[in-house]
C-alpha cells in the first residue's frame, strides 16, 4: 500500500492544507515549497548533511497545524469554494430558463393578493402575517435579480431580509416567541450557516471578485 505523504514536506504541507480549496492549497504548497527550499539551502550551505538539512528546513516551516488555522482565516476552505460554485451555477441556471424566473418573482404575489383580501374584510390585524409573508419570500426569491451590487447596497439588502423574517416568525408566535425560539432557530439554521459562510467569504475575496450572491 503506498503511502499517502512521501516525504516530511509532504507531510507537512498535507495537514497545513487540510479542508483549504484546491487553488488556496496549490497557493499554500507553492509559497511553502519555496520557503522550504530556501532553508533546505541555507542548511546545506552551512554545512549539514541533506538527510538533517530537510528535517532542520520543514522544522523551521512551525506547527502544520497552527498554520492550519491560520490559513483558513484567510483562503478559501474547501466549504466555501463549494457554496460558490453552487451559487453560481444556480444563478446560471436560472438565467437560463425565462419561466423559473418569472415564477421566483411571482410567488412573493400570492400572500400579498392575501393580504388585500383581508385588509378589504377590515382584518387589518391579521393582514400584517400574509404581507410580512410576502415580503420576506420576495427578499429571498427576487433578490437574484435586484440591482445589489455594491457592498453598501448588500448590507443594506441584508438587514432589510433578516429583519423581515424575524418579523414573520415573531408575528406568527406573538408572546410565545420566546417559548418557540427553538422552533425559530432550527427553521433559520440553514440560512444562518449560509450567511456566517458568506460573511467568511467576503472577508477574504476582495470586492471586484465577489459574484451576485455574495451580495445577498
Amino acid at each position: 500500500m503506498t503511502a499517502r505523504f512521501e516525504t516530511p514536506l509532504d507531510s507537512w504541507i498535507g495537514r497545513a492544507t487540510c479542508d483549504l480549496s484546491l487553488d488556496s492549497a496549490a497557493q499554500v504548497r507553492a509559497e511553502i515549497v519555496e520557503h522550504f527550499e530556501s532553508a533546505l539551502e541555507t542548511a546545506i550551505v552551512a554545512g549539514t548533511n541533506a538527510a538533517d538539512a530537510e528535517r532542520a528546513a520543514v522544522a523551521a516551516l512551525g506547527d502544520a497545524r497552527a498554520a492550519n488555522c491560520q490559513y483558513r482565516k484567510v483562503l478559501l476552505t474547501s466549504a466555501e469554494a463549494k457554496m460558490l460554485r453552487e451559487g453560481n451555477w444556480e444563478a446560471r441556471a436560472v438565467c437560463a430558463r425565462p419561466w423559473l424566473k418569472t415564477l421566483m418573482q411571482a410567488v412573493p404575489a400570492i400572500p400579498l393578493a392575501v393580504t388585500f383580501v383581508m385588509l378589504s374584510r377590515g382584518e387589518a390585524a391579521a393582514a400584517r402575517l400574509p404581507f410580512l409573508a410576502s415580503l420576506a419570500l420576495f427578499m429571498f426569491l427576487a433578490a437574484p435579480f435586484l440591482p445589489v451590487y455594491t457592498p453598501w447596497r448588500g448590507r443594506v439588502y441584508r438587514a432589510a431580509k433578516w429583519a423581515a423574517l424575524i418579523a414573520v416568525f415573531v408575528l406568527a408566535f406573538g408572546a410565545d416567541s420566546l417559548k418557540y425560539f427553538w422552533l425559530i432557530a432550527s427553521c433559520l439554521w440553514i440560512p444562518i450557516w449560509t450567511e456566517a459562510t458568506r460573511m467568511s467569504i467576503r472577508r477574504k475575496l476582495p470586492v471586484a471578485q465577489w459574484p451576485k450572491q455574495l451580495y445577498l
